[in-house]
């Protein structure tokens, strides 16, 4: 994390020196950049969010929001990093989410791996870690982490719905659809809600795709009338045939 900081720094430099206005009178982002902090932050995004307008011409405004905020999110993130071991276990797990989302996997799975190992039947690191893995494409170190999420959790929902994603990709066809199966018996009970975590149209789609894959005629076509009236326009109609 600390290597991706320093080359957004050494990034900024330039941009700095693009927008820079006279030697004399820094722009707000300038003043933030030499001390950052949340008071020169707060600063420099009321400066340019004030001149924000949907019929100005306010694209530099935009721009140098959108840097406002990718620095202050990799300080804090590295604020977090820093005070790691005194995180508490949720703090911990949502930093380790934040990770995942902006695609820091490494950094991610190091961390889901410490919450493993101390709490090994909490169901959702397991099953975040094994989304990370997905997304790094180490399926059967993603598939493992995700049996270990159902083993610690049995009605973990989105859990299975991953785990089948997972198989599908290993071309395990055959498990794939089992496990999705499984997982929709499970619909509804979870203690988590399902849909913050995914997409029933999604979930539907890849029932389809799975359907297929394992030549299952009459049940493909009854999930294809089911999605043609519910996603007519939805291209992944075309793509599954």
């Amino acid at each position: 994390m600390k290597k991706s900081f320093t080359i957004t720094i050494i990034f900024c430099f330039s941009l700095i020196l693009c927008f820079a206005e006279t030697p004399e009178e820094p722009n707000p982002f300038q003043i933030y950049f030499k001390d950052p902090s949340f008071e020169t932050f707060q600063k420099a995004f009321e400066s340019y969010s004030s001149q924000l307008s949907d019929n100005a011409e306010d694209n530099n405004s935009r721009l140098m929001l959108s840097y406002l905020y990718m620095i202050e999110m990799e300080r804090m993130l590295g604020q977090l990093e820093a005070r790691i071991d005194s995180l508490a276990p949720n703090i911990k797990f949502q930093y380790a989410n934040l990770l995942l989302e902006i695609g820091k996997y490494n950094e991610c799975i190091e961390i889901y791996e410490d919450l493993n190992a101390e709490y090994p039947d909490w169901s959702c690191p397991w099953r975040h870690k094994g989304e990370a893995y997905f997304k790094s494409d180490e399926l059967e170190k993603a598939e493992s982490a995700l049996k270990k999420a159902i083993e610690t959790r049995a009605e973990h929902y989105d859990a299975y719905v991953m785990l089948a994603e997972v198989q599908e990709a290993m071309e395990k066809y055959t498990d794939a659809l089992a496990t999705l199966k499984t997982g929709f018996s499970y619909k509804g009970k979870d203690i988590e809600d399902t849909e913050s975590e995914v997409g029933d149209l999604d979930v539907q789609f890849l029932y389809l795709k799975l359907l297929k894959a394992n030549n299952m005629q009459k049940e493909y076509e009854e999930q294809r009338m089911k999605l043609e009236r519910a996603a007519p326009e939805d291209t992944r109609l075309k793509d599954i045939q």
